[in-house]
């Protein structure tokens, strides 16, 4: 999985590295957006309000969690970048441990300011059931979002950045499946649009641990 990016042509390698990594970003925007279009075909305004508020928050947060990774993907390719391989299984195993336990205590505290985030945007009366309903869900997917995030972080730090990209078109893609499922088929409204996307994150999670672990033997 390793790769080198401190030889060969600086721009070529730039421009390899940087695609997939831009692109992974569009497709994480990608589910806010599927939520919005499929919900906007089965339900009515109340539920659009809400998984469109519900969303932004949620991106607000996958901000600032790509945000914190990119340090662990600064770290980890200065140890490989010097063919430090002590330091940099240090660097990841100091990441996940650091990023999991923040993840849970995250979890935790978001769950329990979940009203008084809803009422400090402003959410339309009509809207504050199923934008509580949507947060809640999500939230409770936060150590998934993270876990994506690290697993993510580390292939880049190690010089990958299509594998990441791989990762989360294959999440986009279920999450969509998943949103028709439950709010086209089981009518579960801003609820189902926010299990679609947390059960997404999670199937990305998974694949990202199996090809690992298949990687490593």
């Amino acid at each position: 999985m390793e790769k080198n990016l401190t030889t060969g042509n600086i721009f070529k390698t730039i421009v390899y590295f940087a695609l997939p990594y831009l692109l992974s970003y569009f497709l994480q925007t990608l589910y806010g957006m599927a939520d919005l279009f499929i919900i906007g075909q089965f339900d009515h305004v109340d539920a659009i309000t809400a998984v469109s508020n519900g969303s932004q928050v949620m991106h607000m947060l996958t901000v600032i969690i790509v945000g914190l990774a990119m340090g662990a993907t600064v770290t980890i390719s200065r140890a490989v970048g010097a063919d430090r391989k002590l330091d940099a299984a240090r660097a990841i195993g100091n990441t996940v441990t650091l990023f999991m336990a923040v993840s849970i205590l995250f979890t935790l505290l978001l769950l329990l300011l979940v009203r008084p985030i809803v009422v400090l945007i402003g959410i339309p009366t009509e809207a504050v059931t199923g934008t509580t309903q949507y947060l809640i869900i999500c939230f409770i997917g936060i150590p998934f979002i993270t876990a994506y995030n690290i697993i993510s972080s580390i292939f880049r730090g190690i010089g990958d950045s299509k594998t990441p990209m791989y990762f989360v078109a294959i999440a986009c893609a279920a999450n969509i499946v998943l949103d028709y499922v439950f709010i086209g088929f089981f009518h579960m409204g801003p609820s189902g649009a926010a299990l679609g996307t947390t059960l997404a994150q999670t199937l990305s999670v998974i694949i990202a641990l199996i090809f690992i672990c298949h990687r490593e033997t």
